[in-house]
């Protein structure tokens, strides 16, 4: 996690979405964060970092990435159905993507709608959770795992985001992050 963070997450995440590296160890130390990486032929392609509910049923994507060069080859859609079938969790993982309804540039609109696009091809769902944190608006997807039965799709799982979020962001939960659901329109487009 350390070398994925050092080497990969720095490079490709804006610091206003980079967590401290000593939150993350934390949060693993506590059995609640786990980091994966994807490799071939011993070079890291892909990564994902994810934080665990205390019960290990569900998971929230923290951090996803394909490495620069490799973007646009199927990895991702590769590494993202591995990794569902393989995140320690029972029922399956949440997803955040910013909302393309939350801002004015259509370049960001379009690669906003194209992520969206790429976690729903990909076997995630748009559920009614959003959340604004840090002051920008995301959807929450929902991505059951293979393990899952017929996951209930009730309140049960923004419940479950709100306990997420109280995990990562502690006594600044409530300054920070606010789930919100959202039950007129689903941002999909």
């Amino acid at each position: 996690m350390r070398i994925i963070y050092k080497n990969h997450i720095k490079e490709d995440f804006p610091r206003n979405e980079r967590r401290p590296l000593f939150a993350m160890e934390r949060l693993q130390k506590a059995g609640q964060y786990g980091c994966y990486g994807y490799y071939h032929a011993n070079s890291l392609e892909a990564y994902a970092c994810y934080i665990l509910t205390q019960s290990a049923s569900y998971a929230l994507l923290d951090y996803f990435a394909v490495v620069p060069e490799l973007r646009g080859r199927g990895i991702g859609s590769e590494f993202l159905r591995n990794l569902k079938d393989n995140v320690p969790v029972k029922y399956g993982v949440f997803i955040e993507a910013e909302s393309p309804s939350s801002t004015r540039s259509e370049h960001e609109k379009n690669l906003r709608q194209r992520r969206i696009r790429f976690y729903l091809s990909n076997g995630a769902e748009m559920t009614s959770s959003k959340c604004l944190l840090f002051g920008v608006d995301y959807n929450i997807l929902f991505m059951p795992t293979g393990k899952a039965d017929n996951v209930q799709k009730t309140a049960c799982l923004h419940h479950t985001v709100e306990e997420l979020y109280r995990t990562m962001y502690g006594r600044a939960y409530g300054r920070v992050c606010k789930p919100y659901e959202n039950h007129d329109k689903y941002d999909e487009s």
